[in-house]
C-alpha cells in the first residue's frame, strides 16, 4: 500500500511539474544524415512564437553511429531572422545563453528552417 501511494504522489508531483502542454508531443522527423545513423526531431506540439523572430521549440537528436542509438533531448530557441540558435536545456536544466550559428550543422539548420517556417505560416493565416 505504501508504494502505491508513494507512485501516486510521484506522478502527482510530476503531473504539477510540468504544464499538460509539456506532456503532449507529436514527434516529426526534419533531417537525418550518415545514412540516416543520425536523426533530428522536433516536438510540433511545442513550437512557441517568443518574439522578434524567436521561437522555441522542444526536440532530440538520436546518433546510431556507434551502434547503440544515443539520445539528446534539447530545448531550443532559434533567431529566424539572423540564423542563430542556442539550447536552453539539453537532457535536463542545464543550457546556455550563448547564442551559436545554427549553418555549419546541417540537421540543426533542417530543424530551425522546420520551425521558422511553421511560425512564419501561422503568422501569415
Amino acid at each position: 500500500m505504501g508504494r502505491m501511494m508513494a507512485f501516486v504522489l510521484g506522478l502527482a508531483l510530476i503531473w504539477a511539474a510540468y504544464p499538460t502542454r509539456a506532456l503532449a508531443a507529436t514527434w516529426q522527423a526534419v533531417a537525418e544524415a550518415s545514412q540516416g545513423q543520425q536523426q533530428q526531431f522536433v516536438d510540433i506540439d511545442s513550437i512557441e512564437p517568443i518574439g522578434r523572430g524567436h521561437v522555441r521549440v522542444g526536440s532530440y537528436y538520436i546518433d546510431r553511429r556507434s551502434g547503440q542509438p544515443q539520445r539528446t533531448d534539447y530545448l531550443t530557441e532559434y533567431d529566424c531572422d539572423r540564423r542563430r540558435f542556442r539550447d536552453v536545456e539539453f537532457n535536463g536544466p542545464v543550457g546556455s545563453d550563448r547564442w551559436l550559428p545554427v549553418d555549419p550543422d546541417p540537421l540543426n539548420s533542417a530543424a530551425m528552417e522546420y520551425v521558422c517556417g511553421i511560425i512564419a505560416q501561422r503568422q501569415s493565416e
